[in-house]
C-alpha cells in the first residue's frame, strides 16, 4: 500500500531538472513572438530537456515554426482557456509524456489588470529571466526570397523609401482600430511631404481601400514580416504585425488604442507609440498626433 501510494505522490511532482516540457499557447500573432524569448530562455536553462509547442494552424503554426528551441510541434492544439476544468484536463493528459506542462495562455479576461506586460506575464509563466526584452521571429531564406519577388514585382526598389502600413487588427476591431479614413488622411499626408512606397498589410476580406497604397491583402504571413524587416518605417495598430516589428530594428510609430500601453505595447526603442486613455474611442486620436510623430522619420 505504501509503494503503491509513494508511486501515485512521485507522478505529480515536478521534476527540477525536466527532460521534456510541453508548452501551450493558442494566443495570436502577437501572442507568439512575445512568448518565444522565454521559450528560448528556457532552453538556453535546461539545453537537455526537449521543447514540444502546442499552437493553433496556419498563421499561428507559421509564426514559431523553425524555433531554433522547439524540439517539436502539436497542431492545431486548441482547449477552451477560460475553463479552468479544461486547463487541468490538458495539464494531466499532456504530463502522461512531459515532466513540466505549462499553458501560457491567460486564464480570464482581466489579465491586463495585473499592469505587467505579456512578455513579463510568460517570462514568469516559464520561470526564465530575460535578457533581451523584444519579440522574436526565427525567418528563413524562403520567406527572403518571396518578399524579394513582391517586391520587384511591385516595382519597389532598394533606392526607395519603403513604408510598411499594418491599419488591421484580427479581433475587437471596434476597440483597438483607428478609422480608415484617418489613415488615407494620414496617407495623403505622407504623400504630400516626400515621395514613398507605401505597402499595406491587410485580411483579404478587409472592406476599406488604402488609397495610393501597394495592397497586400491576404500575402502570408512569413514573407510579409521579411519585408517589415526591410522597412525605412512602419505605422500599424495594436496588432501582431506590429509585435513582429517590434522584433526588428525598423522605425515605428505605433498607433496603440485598447489595452493599456503597459501591457501590450510594442517592445522596441525604435518604436514612437501614440495613444490615449485606455479603452479610449479610437476618434480620440488625430491624423495630425500621427502624422507628427510620423513625419520626424521621414
Amino acid at each position: 500500500m505504501i509503494n503503491l501510494w509513494n508511486r501515485i505522490f512521485a507522478r505529480n511532482v515536478r521534476p527540477e531538472i525536466p527532460r521534456s516540457i510541453f508548452i501551450g499557447l493558442i494566443g495570436g500573432v502577437g501572442d507568439l513572438v512575445l512568448a518565444a524569448p522565454s521559450v528560448v530562455a528556457l532552453k538556453e536553462k535546461f539545453p537537455s530537456a526537449t521543447i514540444r509547442f502546442g499552437v493553433g494552424g496556419g498563421i499561428f503554426y507559421d509564426v514559431i515554426r523553425s524555433h531554433p528551441s522547439v524540439d517539436s510541434y502539436e497542431t492545431p492544439f486548441f482547449y477552451n482557456v477560460w475553463k479552468p476544468r479544461q486547463r487541468k484536463k490538458i495539464e494531466r493528459e499532456r504530463l502522461k509524456d512531459h515532466d513540466w506542462v505549462l499553458l501560457l495562455d491567460n486564464p480570464d479576461r482581466d489579465w491586463w489588470k495585473q499592469g505587467k506586460h505579456l512578455m513579463e506575464i510568460y517570462e514568469e509563466k516559464c520561470g526564465v529571466t530575460l535578457t533581451r526584452r523584444r519579440p522574436l521571429i526565427s525567418l528563413d531564406f524562403e520567406d527572403s526570397l518571396a518578399a524579394e519577388k513582391f517586391l520587384h514585382e511591385h516595382g519597389v526598389t532598394d533606392d526607395d523609401f519603403l513604408i510598411v502600413l499594418s491599419p488591421e487588427s484580427r479581433s475587437k476591431k471596434d476597440m483597438k482600430e483607428w478609422p480608415a479614413d484617418r489613415f488615407n488622411a494620414l496617407i495623403k499626408k505622407i504623400r504630400a511631404h516626400r515621395d514613398v512606397k507605401i505597402v499595406n498589410f491587410v485580411s483579404k476580406d478587409n472592406p476599406h481601400t488604402f488609397n495610393d497604397t501597394i495592397d497586400a491583402g491576404g500575402f502570408p504571413l512569413r514573407p510579409s514580416a521579411d519585408i517589415i524587416r526591410r522597412a525605412d518605417l512602419y505605422i500599424g495598430l495594436d496588432n501582431g504585425l506590429t509585435h513582429i516589428a517590434a522584433g526588428f530594428d525598423v522605425k515605428m510609430v505605433a498607433i496603440h488604442i485598447g489595452y493599456p500601453v503597459e501591457c501590450c505595447g510594442p517592445l522596441s526603442p525604435y518604436a514612437e507609440i501614440v495613444s490615449g486613455e485606455p479603452f479610449a474611442s479610437p476618434e480620440n486620436i488625430s491624423v495630425e498626433e500621427v502624422f507628427e510623430k510620423v513625419q520626424g522619420h521621414i
